[in-house]
């Protein structure tokens, strides 16, 4: 939204938010039964186990296929970094965690992510994703070990069986919802009715429902890595205690980050209210005009400031309410009475720096970790005088086919376009080593290099690049909604809406990513209007019953 759109929103638009998630926090009964049925839902406030017992017995469970799933993963932002001596050290540490939860014989691999930030997952086909800071940035094993077996945690413990129930879920109000539907003609509805609270308490249901489940699961998975790494005679200090505080450290950098950029925004917004305030405002004959003039737009602007920052401060409150992630301090804290209630947990152990040391003092491994900074570094400031020099440093050796480089190279040349030699004239043309290159095909880069070639009006060029990458990524669910959009905007939107229906068919997950892929721009125009309309309704409607 653009900040002469936001310099109109008035209190009503600003609060909705909130007097939607209080209107319906006692509509959440009408979540289907799948999701109130998880395991551990009804048991979130038992005392945990002592982290001295043996393990209870895993779930049986189906596994997804792993190797589709490592692609689905690559097709998510700049993908994964083929560094195969880095991957042979953290799949080791693994399989020691593996045989430590007697559970050798599991599939799933370790993958380090392309991101600039600390970020680490598990998925159900039992693979643990981390990115590069994490293993640039621990002191020893303890710490990385303690962040795997935190992961593989999530595995063993089946949080994973959510996915399944949150599908079944889905289904369960899809239909309601379409009964009613067809019952109150929701078509030609003009405000709020039984099928938007429905949808609404569902939806905020199943948030907050997901949310209090992924929180016990992530005290659960912080007492499984307690487990373990003591088992495989880790340091609690120099292991889980640490990992727990990197995050929360890094959490803290970021909380600043989305504070400092607030107040740009806010800066920002009330500059644009002068400025527009200026441009509208009556011809002043006189100082006292002028100056009513200037009281008026100062108010105004004053006014749209405060609305944002109502907006800010309760976006970021239903975030934290419905985060799946409880406080990491809190987390630390519960570890922390965990390691005084059994001293064994917290007896002083020398850290293992030296496998960590060696393993990062591997020539290719030392190479791509240097070259992905070097990267980053030129795409924080692309227009910088070195930055096209660091960006040609990034792709070249072992990272000369790698995503991240070479968009490095292509943002840094493309911000100086003009001033650059020994380049293709097509930058685009750069990412083509990407392409060719199996074990470094980033999605990211396919979208990229079609969007530019259509934008300049290649659109046949835009097309062939964009099934090329269809072809590599035909598993990936991630790559279907920016396809669906694509062929939407490319080949009209009834073409969309097959492949989005295609989509439903063999990608479940992403079906309703799909689905609003598939709507044209008039579509969206009409569905903003009626949601902006349904909003102002319900909001209405529930300030006139505190009156």
């Amino acid at each position: 939204m653009s900040a002469s759109n936001r310099t109109r929103l008035g209190p009503r638009r600003a609060l909705w938010p909130l007097t939607l998630a209080l209107a319906l926090l006692a509509g959440c009964e009408s979540m289907p039964q799948a999701l109130t049925q998880l395991p551990g839902i009804s048991s979130l406030a038992q005392k945990p186990a002592s982290p001295l017992d043996a393990l209870p017995a895993p779930e049986a469970r189906t596994w997804p296929d792993p190797a589709q799933d490592m692609v689905n993963q690559r097709a998510r932002g700049f993908g994964l970094v083929n560094a195969p001596e880095a991957q042979r050290y953290l799949n080791g540490l693994l399989a020691r965690i593996k045989a430590a939860a007697l559970v050798p014989q599991w599939p799933g691999e370790v993958y380090l992510l392309a991101q600039s930030s600390l970020s680490a997952y598990a998925t159900g086909a039992g693979n643990i994703y981390i990115s590069l800071p994490w293993l640039q940035s621990v002191q020893s094993e303890d710490e990385l070990v303690a962040l795997l077996a935190h992961e593989f945690g999530h595995i063993y413990l089946h949080y994973h069986s959510l996915e399944g129930a949150i599908a079944s879920a889905d289904t369960a109000a899809g239909f309601a919802s379409l009964g009613l539907g067809i019952a109150y003609k929701t078509a030609q509805a003009q405000g709020w009715n039984q099928v938007d609270t429905l949808q609404a308490s569902y939806a905020l249901g199943k948030t907050l429902t997901t949310a209090l489940y992924g929180q016990s699961q992530e005290g659960a998975a912080d007492r499984f890595a307690l487990h373990i790494t003591h088992k495989l005679g880790y340091s609690y200090e120099h292991g889980p205690k640490a990992f727990l505080e990197r995050q929360a450290g890094w959490e803290q950098q970021n909380e600043t980050l989305q504070l400092q950029k607030q107040e740009a925004l806010k800066r920002a917004l009330h500059a644009n209210t002068l400025a527009q305030a200026a441009r509208t405002a009556p011809k002043s004959n006189n100082a006292v005009s002028t100056a009513l003039n200037d009281a008026s737009a100062n108010l105004q602007a004053d006014l749209n400031v405060g609305m944002n920052q109502v907006g800010f401060d309760l976006t970021q409150w239903i975030g934290k309410i419905t985060s799946s992630h409880p406080d990491t301090v809190k987390r630390q804290d519960s570890l922390a009475e965990i390691a005084e209630l059994y001293p064994a947990i917290a007896e002083e152990r020398t850290p293992a720096q030296a496998p960590l040391q060696a393993a990062l003092a591997q020539k290719r491994t030392q190479d791509i970790l240097k070259n992905y900074q070097t990267a980053y570094k030129a795409m924080e400031a692309p227009q910088s005088p070195g930055a096209v020099a660091l960006a040609r440093q990034a792709a070249s050796g072992p990272t000369a086919t790698h995503a991240v480089p070479l968009f490095a190279l292509y943002t840094a040349a493309s911000a100086q376009s003009g001033t650059v030699r020994g380049l293709p004239r097509d930058l685009g043309s750069l990412f083509d080593a990407n392409f060719n290159s199996e074990a470094d095909r980033a999605w990211a880069l396919y979208t990229e290099r079609s969007t530019r070639l259509r934008q300049s009006g290649q659109k046949d060029a835009s097309k062939r690049v964009l099934e090329r990458g269809l072809q590599h990524f035909a598993v990936a669910e991630e790559t279907m909604p920016y396809a669906v959009k694509f062929y939407g905007e490319t080949d009209g939107w009834e073409k969309a809406r097959q492949q989005a229906q295609q989509c439903r068919q063999r990608f479940p997950r992403v079906a309703d990513r799909c689905q609003t892929a598939a709507r044209s721009p008039q579509e969206v125009a009409e569905l903003d209007k009626r949601s902006e309309k349904k909003a102002s309704e319900l909001t209405d409607r529930l300030f006139k019953k505190k009156k």
